[in-house]
């Protein structure tokens, strides 16, 4: 007879899981990996239950149905937490099924026993506890629970008296939640709106990556000749050589020069977590179109369409006067004009004056003229970061990888692998700094043994420059930022990946064409200046 292992495993391998991905351990754990195994799901094993976290969301993301994160109990589940928030964050679909020891257990001592319940409440969107007479139910609600918007994660504990126990197998079809049209009266106020506005500003958030609104958000802008700002997370809703595209928004102060001309905003898929926490002070009414109600929100919205988005999307542009009316032309190209300015201020800000080192932001400009066009980016969290969304041009949706909400250290290198999984005909980059290097070593190593074409620049400038500069901001001394001098080639070279170490462009241009062909991971080493980080952070973020 099927056990309750079993039932899980039939759901998920129907559903089309081919991966599962976690750090093993006894229990239901191993009880479900097994399960897995016999129908031909694929485990993958890490040493860090937040990069399994990372991955299994990375690969959720990218599919659009959920991933997968299999933990044991107690500090195993304790070590998945920070992949989980990110997948909260960033509203990722994830199911996260974590072992539990047994009721006997529980009954004579505490070993490995914390309320694990208790501690993913804050970082998931609901959970439950797997029974032998509800496991196919559970499952199942969790699979469309996890795909409802705002996605997110959803965490299942598994006893381990529970996962070997004889259960009824159900077959129940997988599906994700439905979506809700918007309001009809909603999109005609926002339409009246538009129309008398004239000039707007669109603003894409993440709710613009599926490919079923990428197209009639682009018609819309066309049809608009609207200047359109993407967030980091949105970046390839519209490609970024279309002469619309206006860069980057953060909601930093950069943004509001060119919000303060326009008659008003239209935010599409905006999500708080992706945007800095601070009141939009361009002064312009903000209309909004969301799968969901977007609160706290950093905005007031005038007026608000909540619903699927795509359709939302469809009619609004039905309901606009036609494109030969609205005579807009001087107006659309001050997209491409701010976006032009955005690139100057910043280059003055962070160009090296007198100093060795590769200026950051040339690094990205050599990797994007290097690599092809459909290259997968992930970006980790520092102050590199501030460099690569602006000089990194993306052009499909669901090719520059970052984490929006959290901004966690230890990001890149695992969605990186997990998108080269996914997506083993893409060459795949990621970019990192030291701290995010060192936090991945060993998925460095997973990777070497997966032999999987991943690259991997590193920022390196003994620092954890974005901390330091914060300390500089406050007239703090500069404790507890400063990293030693690592010889990264012989590191990664021990991890069975490629290392190389570069100084200069002529350096770098040639290591990325030969990591492009190297038939196992290559990491190189760009010693950069780091000079110009606060200049190009008060640039976009404005003093402190």
């Amino acid at each position: 007879m099927a056990t309750t292992a079993d039932v899980v495993a039939d759901y998920l391998a129907r559903a089309g899981i081919g991966r599962i991905y976690g750090v093993p351990g006894e229990g239901s754990c191993l009880d479900l990996i097994e399960a897995a195994r016999g129908r031909g799901v694929e485990f993958l094993a890490t040493q860090n239950g937040g990069a399994a976290a990372i991955m299994a969301a990375t690969d959720g993301d990218l599919r659009g149905k959920p991933g997968v994160c299999v933990t044991a109990l107690g500090s195993g589940a304790t070590s998945v937490i920070s992949g989980v928030a990110h997948a909260y964050l960033d509203r990722l679909p994830l199911i996260v099924l974590a072992g539990r020891a047994t009721r006997n257990s529980l009954r004579v001592g505490l070993r490995q026993s914390i309320d694990q319940r208790l501690m993913f409440r804050a970082v998931t969107k609901d959970g439950a506890t797997v029974t032998r007479s509800r496991a196919a139910r559970l499952i199942a609600w969790a699979w469309e629970e996890a795909t409802t918007r705002p996605a997110g994660p959803i965490h299942l504990d598994f006893p381990a008296d529970e996962s070997v126990s004889p259960a009824r197998r159900r077959v129940i079809p997988a599906k994700n939640a439905k979506r809700v049209d918007p309001s009809p009266s909603a999109i005609r106020h926002l339409a009246g709106l538009l129309t008398r506005s004239g000039r707007a500003v669109i603003v894409a958030g993440s709710g613009c990556r599926e490919a079923a609104v990428t197209r009639p958000l682009r018609e819309l802008v066309e049809h608009l000749g609207s200047p359109t700002l993407t967030t980091a997370r949105a970046k390839g809703a519209i490609p970024e050589d279309h002469p619309l595209a206006a860069g980057v928004f953060s909601g930093g102060p950069l943004e509001e020069e060119l919000l303060g001309r326009a008659d008003c905003v239209l935010a599409v898929g905006v999500d708080p977590a992706e945007i800095l926490p601070r009141p939009w002070k361009a002064g312009r009414p903000v209309l909004a179109m969301a799968d969901y109600a977007m609160t706290p929100c950093p905005f007031v919205a005038t007026a608000e369409a909540t619903g699927c988005l795509s359709t939302g999307l469809m009619l609004l542009r039905q309901g606009l006067p036609p494109t030969g009316e609205w005579g807009l032309a001087n107006w659309a190209r001050r997209g491409e004009a701010f976006r032009t300015r955005t690139r100057t201020l910043l280059v003055e800000a962070i160009s090296p004056r007198g100093q060795h080192g590769l200026a950051p932001h040339r690094v990205v400009e050599i990797a994007r003229e290097v690599f092809p066009r459909p290259t997968v980016a992930t970006v980790d969290t520092g102050a590199h970061a501030l460099a690569v969304p602006a000089f990194w041009e993306t052009y499909e949706p669901k090719t520059y990888l970052c984490s929006g909400g959290l901004a966690g250290t230890g990001y890149a290198i695992p969605a990186a692998i997990a998108a080269k999984l996914n997506a083993p005909e893409r060459p795949v980059l990621a970019f990192t700094g030291e701290s995010g290097l060192l936090l991945s070593l060993s998925e460095v190593a997973i990777a070497s043994g997966l032999g999987l074409k991943i690259v991997v620049v590193v920022f390196v400038d003994e620092s954890q420059s974005l901390v330091r500069v914060v300390q500089e901001q406050k007239r703090y001394a500069p404790v507890g930022v400063s990293l030693p001098q690592l010889d990264i080639q012989k590191i990664v070279d021990g991890l069975g990946a490629l290392g190389t170490a570069v100084e200069d462009e002529e350096g770098l241009r040639a290591a990325l064409s030969d990591a492009l062909e190297a038939p196992r991971p290559a990491i190189i080493a760009a010693r950069i200046n780091p000079h110009g980080y606060r200049r190009m952070l008060e640039v976009l973020r404005g003093k402190a």
